[in-house]
């Protein structure tokens, strides 16, 4: 009989364990709710300025850090009610970047919790007294409940190369490459061209390497997860390249050859985007490109800059060239026979607006950018230097002093000023994107799809003058495709 009894107390026991342990796992999986699940409970942001402050107060007595902690981004987590005249249970409560879970609400805000649930009047003179409906008569604002997005939805992405919520982030194409090292939002990326006025791939002569990371954090609990910074900035430095004056023997004989340059010297390049804190979907963008140097006489190096035909220049009686053992390829009155077209400073001041169709479903995204641009090309005469005897050139100069008949091109009507942009990107199980931009009064247009996955894309841009063309512009647009390797970790 004592057998009996010991092997059924010690079995209670272990049943008891076993309770008391599935107690243990059910609390702590309702103090530890997965943040997406956390889209599909009833939420809502505190804006009544007394009970901010209570609150930050009780997380500021609990020990929790001040850097985390803000008075302006209190949320309420509460479970679905089944019934509407049921009170709101209060699962968590984020201060900040800071939560306190049910556990620690009823253990340290039981009296404020009730005010904060409904269950008791917070203003009027029934203030204190239990409530027949719950009601929340204090300020707040609701945040919708998220619908459940598949895989392909669940991320809202602004820029579809720029993925903001990775870790570690790799994109590469012939256009641009890019680098995103840790979760602090700063990217390290290298461009071909100058896409803003135009002049995409080559076409430019120009590419550009530069820093972009964030100043300012968006802290609108409706916003963050869109539009997560408030402050984008960038910085670098732009160069030029020789890619394009000769691609007839190489594999990308098929793209047209470039006729414009970039200067000697390099750029400076830098830009901001300022999303406004009281609509974070709407916002300022500025960049420039200043060249470093001017050109009034250059030695460069022979061969790297492409040649216009301007017969109608003329050097002054100065420039030349007296020494009998030596000569310019100018003819006899001083007329010279190339030139080369020079992309110098270029920058744009516009206003922009994120909208997604659903708030609730990032999968339709829309940008407009309106605003005005700047872009400059001059014209730099270019000549070489010969031996006579043995016709071995020495040097080539570019010169833009003391020569008449130059040419320059710059805004000079409204068209010119006017600076257009639209984009839409389809974020669903086919995820592709289209822009149209009109710019130097130049129609640039850019469409990616999927290829394999959501690691391999192809990527396609068009540039043509929707003005007249200009010598340095080729004749019949400018097309180039290039594979796109996104990699996100």
């Amino acid at each position: 009989m004592r057998k009996l009894l010991s092997i059924i107390i010690l079995a209670l026991v272990f049943l008891g364990s076993q309770n008391a342990f599935a107690q243990t796992t059910v609390v702590d999986n309702l103090t530890r709710i997965d943040p997406e699940i956390r889209k599909l409970f009833p939420r809502w942001k505190i804006c009544e300025p007394d009970i901010q402050i209570q609150v930050y107060r009780a997380f500021v007595l609990l020990g929790y850090d001040k850097a985390q902690l803000s008075t302006q981004n209190i949320v309420v987590l509460a479970a679905p009610r089944i019934l509407e005249e049921d009170p709101f249970e209060l699962l968590m409560i984020t201060c900040g970047d800071a939560e306190m879970n049910s556990v620690d609400i009823e253990a340290n805000l039981s009296g404020l919790a009730e005010y904060i649930s409904g269950s008791i009047y917070y203003q009027g003179s029934m203030k204190g007294e239990r409530t027949d409906f719950p009601e929340r008569d204090y300020c707040y604002e609701d945040i919708p409940p998220a619908i459940p997005a598949t895989e392909s939805q669940a991320k809202v992405i602004r820029d579809f190369f720029e993925p903001e919520k990775s870790n570690h982030a790799i994109t590469f194409s012939l256009f641009e490459q890019g680098l995103k090292l840790g979760n602090t939002g700063v990217w390290f990326k290298h461009k071909f061209g100058t896409d803003e006025v135009g002049y995409q791939y080559w076409s430019s002569g120009e590419a550009k390497i530069i820093m972009k990371r964030p100043l300012y954090e968006n802290d609108d609990a409706r916003t963050r997860e869109k539009i997560p910074y408030l402050i984008m900035a960038y910085l670098g430095g732009g160069y030029r390249h020789t890619a394009g004056i000769d691609a007839e023997s190489t594999a990308f004989s098929w793209v047209e050859e470039r006729l414009l340059n970039a200067g000697p010297g390099g750029k400076v390049v830098g830009g901001l985007d300022f999303h406004m804190p009281f609509h974070p979907q709407f916002g300022v963008h500025f960049n420039t490109e200043i060249p470093l140097q001017g050109v009034l006489s250059e030695n460069v190096e022979y061969g790297a800059y492409s040649k216009l035909v301007n017969d109608d220049i003329e050097f002054s009686f100065a420039h030349r060239w007296q020494d009998k053992d030596y000569l310019r390829n100018y003819d006899g009155s001083g007329g010279v026979a190339h030139t080369a077209p020079l992309l110098r400073g270029t920058g744009q001041f516009t206003f922009f607006y994120d909208l997604w169709l659903d708030e609730n479903n990032p999968e339709n995204y829309f940008r407009i950018d309106l605003g005005i641009s700047y872009a400059e090309v001059i014209e730099a005469a270019i000549y070489e230097v010969r031996d006579t005897a043995s016709d071995f050139n020495l040097d080539t100069y570019l010169e833009t002093e003391n020569i008449e008949g130059l040419r320059t091109w710059k805004n000079s009507e409204f068209g010119d000023w006017f600076y257009l942009k639209g984009e839409y990107r389809n974020q669903a199980a086919f995820p592709f994107g289209v822009s149209l931009q009109y710019s130097n009064q130049i129609l640039l247009a850019r469409a990616y799809i999927p290829i394999a996955g959501d690691w391999l894309y192809i990527e396609g841009k068009y540039s043509t003058p929707l003005r007249g063309r200009r010598p340095y512009e080729p004749e019949g647009g400018f097309f180039m495709i290039s594979p796109v390797l996104r990699i996100t970790i």
